[in-house]
């Protein structure tokens, strides 16, 4: 995205307007690029939540149990 001027920073309450403004003047292979990076955010966020869950679960010790059950699923699942 080329720009012919850099805009100065934007306090984050008054972000919403000036990207809105921002958005209607891009073409549709800049608002592609721009779709693509809000989608990598977002799975970035859901690994960082992710990853905090399990880190939580896991000091809970609710992983203690896991190879056991498996084992136990396994024993009564056989497979033919």
């Amino acid at each position: 995205m080329k720009s012919g001027y850099v805009s100065a920073p934007v306090p984050p309450e008054q972000l919403k307007p000036v990207l809105h403004e921002k958005i209607e003047r891009m073409t549709g292979e800049q608002l592609a690029l721009l779709d693509r990076v809000l989608l990598q955010l977002e799975v970035e966020q859901a690994a960082d939540n992710l990853s905090e869950a399990f880190d939580a679960d896991h000091a809970e010790g609710k992983f203690q149990r896991v190879a056991e059950l498996i084992r136990e699923w396994r024993a009564e699942h056989r497979y033919p």
